[in-house]
């Protein structure tokens, strides 16, 4: 169990280099990340945009799960409004 703690602190690190454009600040930092659970090989993150209907959702999103799948090898990412 202490493995998926472990998980989740790599890919929090890993998310602090994924930038939002608009403020030059990473996602952790801005609050984004509301949540990051992993099982086995499996991540889940819970991402919440700073405003809903960014035009910027769809790559910050494939920015945080690919920064999560150097981790694990599967990352699933969770818009929340």
């Amino acid at each position: 169990m202490s493995d998926g703690m472990d998980k989740v602190e790599q890919i929090r690190e890993k998310l602090r280099d994924v930038i939002d454009p608009e403020t030059g600040i990473n996602v952790v930092d801005m609050g984004m990340i509301e949540g990051i659970t992993v099982k086995g090989d499996k991540a889940k993150i819970l991402f919440r945009p700073t405003i809903p209907g960014c035009p910027l959702i769809a790559y910050l999103v494939k920015q945080v799960k690919s920064a999560a799948e150097s981790v694990v090898k599967d990352a699933e990412v969770e818009v929340l409004t």
